[in-house]
């Protein structure tokens, strides 16, 4: 049978052979309408209106990962039986079907998690990703969720294939720093994926029970390349993931969420939009079906913008057209080591807000973040360590901070911001403000 081939920007040629019968289920669950979903779910969100190259969608992401987990799994050169290889394979592909719609706004203002609906899609019974991986085996569905549960309940002997699927040099990171960094044009994002595919490798970890567990590690040979790697993931969340106007936006569409959610919740109904609509109810808190939760994605809430634009709601109307026309909100960066100083100038914006008639509650938006660019080894939770083991020329192995100043470096660094988000006329008379205290 001839191979099922995608022409990739960054891996050039994805291919599946569908004589391999891993291989062949992948491909099916690539076909299901809940993985084919993915193509309207954008991987990052509103940074377009900023790097207008930045379109690319989670299913373009997915497709990366599971090619490069693929391949981590070929570089390792260990002999791997099938049914190792659909879990590994099959965790790595399905590891963000359950994001929502510019899911990390719209998990903070339902207090929903994607790693929870990516287990229900594998486990519901009823849904079309559960029934391709049946049909392969009756218990991989259970198998691949356990991938996205506890760390610590996952099997201690099965962490090299997790270390795969999810650590601090995944599949899933490899592929969307390239992915991203590419999209955006931010060639800060680009490193040495060959060099560190090729010195990948196994250790023996000891656990507190004496037993023996195999885990990922890298050969000292590609320490300078981890350094790029990680040096390169601290600059992407600085200039594109934490970028000040992709931030913004953010900002107004959870607020614009929460107030449509509000109205929603006091009987406001609008005539484009359906009354049980799922994600009208997302918002207002109701329990989906995970097939409801699964038929919501961008266009929705785009759709949702474009009614509420003409909102007699002054506050939904702003919002929403804000986002449409890209008129966004005003930033100033204020002092995170200053947590009085930071308080003064909320209040202060607060209290202009309130002068000016708006309301505080949505034109006052303080917007924190933090990112630490490498988590170093923890002797506290050996089981659960998440750092990046080298092995060194004479076969010991050592977190990647113990021979690297860079990474010692990084391990002990984070980026934190507070940020406040507010209209343009508030920032001026704050502006005032501050430069007259």
């Amino acid at each position: 049978m001839r191979p099922k081939l995608f022409r990739d920007p960054i891996h050039d040629i994805i291919a599946f052979e569908l004589d391999d019968p891993v291989e062949h289920v992948l491909f099916e669950l690539i076909c299901t309408a809940t993985f084919q979903r993915l193509r309207r779910v954008r991987q990052l969100g509103f940074a377009g209106l900023i790097y207008h190259g930045a379109e690319h969608s989670r299913f373009a992401h997915s497709l990366g990962v599971v090619h490069i987990a693929r391949r981590m799994v070929e570089s390792l050169g260990a002999q791997v039986d099938d049914d190792t290889r659909m879990e590994v394979l099959g965790a790595a592909l399905l590891h963000d079907v359950g994001h929502g719609p510019f899911s990390h706004a719209i998990e903070k203002v339902t207090g929903t998690h994607h790693e929870e609906f990516s287990r229900r899609a594998i486990l519901d019974p009823d849904g079309d990703v559960h029934a391709v991986l049946s049909s392969y085996a009756d218990d991989m569905p259970r198998r691949i969720a356990r991938y996205f549960g506890p760390r610590h309940e996952f099997p201690t002997e099965r962490r090299l294939w997790r270390d795969i699927v999810s650590s601090q040099l995944d599949a899933d990171r490899q592929d969307y720093i390239l992915r991203d960094g590419h999209a955006t044009g931010v060639k800060i994002g680009m490193y040495d994926f060959e060099r560190i595919l090729a010195m990948l490798t196994t250790y023996e970890n000891t656990q507190a029970d004496g037993s023996k567990v195999t885990r990922l590690a890298v050969s000292y040979r590609a320490r300078e390349a981890v350094e790029d790697y990680l040096i390169a993931r601290f600059h992407m969340f600085k200039q594109v993931y934490l970028h000040k106007t992709v931030r913004s936006a953010e900002k107004m569409l959870e607020a614009v969420l929460r107030r449509g959610a509000e109205l929603y919740g006091q009987g406001q109904r609008w005539e484009a939009l359906a009354d049980d609509s799922p994600l009208l109810r997302l918002l207002a808190g109701q329990n989906l079906s995970t097939a409801e939760y699964l038929s919501v994605d961008d266009t929705d809430v785009w759709m949702m913008l474009k009614v509420w634009q003409h909102s007699d709601d002054a506050v939904l109307a702003r919002l929403s057209r804000g986002l449409l026309t890209r008129n966004l909100y005003k930033t100033v960066d204020l002092d995170n080591n200053d947590p009085v100083m930071v308080a003064r100038v909320i209040d202060r914006a607060t209290e202009i807000a309130n002068d000016l008639g708006l309301s505080s509650t949505y034109c006052v938006l303080v917007d924190r973040a933090s990112d630490t660019p490498y988590r170093p080894y923890d002797p506290s939770h050996p089981q659960v360590s998440n750092h990046i083991p080298v092995v060194e020329r004479d076969g010991s192995v050592v977190p990647i901070e113990e021979g690297s100043d860079i990474v010692h470096l990084l391990g002990r660094d984070s980026y934190n911001m507070v940020r406040l988000c507010i209209p343009d006329e508030i920032r001026r008379e704050l502006d005032h403000a501050l430069a007259g205290a």
